[in-house]
């Protein structure tokens, strides 16, 4: 132990440096420890604010989605409604047609204004005519048995143009046109109001 202690105070300068060394190495060592925590408190306190902005940029997405979709649905139930209405109004006049309307101006009239009505004369529709307005109206329906072009035959064929079958009695009635008309007309606008429907919502998606 002396001698440990006469070689220290005879080589002093070298405990000196030895000192100063772990002193400085102590000092390095605190100072590390302290910019790691200061670093890694830094990076903690980045890292929640960057959650925290996705969370809030989530919540702000979410809320615009949910929005979007809300508006989405209004214009839609909206549409419909459009359309049902459309629907209601159809069936109304259907109603009115089949009921009260079609029988009343298709099988009575009065010859002069303010007269009584009388029984229509018995309305002929020919066989021809019968032909050309389903042409007309695209529709292909198989010629019913009094106009078949050869009576003897099961194929509906109409009579051709010019000939004379085309000018035979179809059996058809005022009151039956009448009410294909109304069927076909309920076919139509219930095409259009569901078309229109559509373009409704589409204008409204747009703007």
């Amino acid at each position: 132990m002396r001698k440990l202690i006469g070689w220290l105070i005879e080589h002093w300068y070298l405990a000196l440096v030895a000192l100063f060394a772990l002193a400085m190495w102590v000092h390095g060592q605190n100072m590390y420890d302290l910019g790691h925590g200061k670093a890694k408190a830094e990076g903690n306190e980045a890292l929640a604010t960057l959650r925290l902005e996705y969370q809030t940029l989530r919540a702000d997405a979410a809320e615009a989605n949910l929005l979007v979709y809300r508006q989405q649905v209004e214009r839609a139930n909206q549409a419909e409604q459009l359309f049902l209405d459309a629907q209601g109004k159809i069936g109304h006049l259907q109603k009115q047609l089949t009921q009260e309307r079609i029988s009343h101006v298709s099988t009575q009239y009065t010859p002069t204004r303010g007269g009584a009505a009388v029984p229509a004369p018995r309305f002929v529709v020919t066989c021809g005519w019968l032909r050309d307005f389903n042409a007309a109206l695209g529709a292909h329906a198989p010629a019913p048995g009094a106009c078949r072009a050869d009576p003897l035959s099961q194929e509906a064929a109409w009579p051709a143009p010019g000939s004379d079958a085309e000018l035979l009695e179809s059996g058809v009635a005022a009151t039956d046109i009448l009410a294909h008309a109304r069927d076909y007309g309920a076919w139509a606008l219930s095409n259009l109001a569901q078309l229109n429907a559509l373009l409704d919502l589409h204008d409204k998606e747009e703007r």
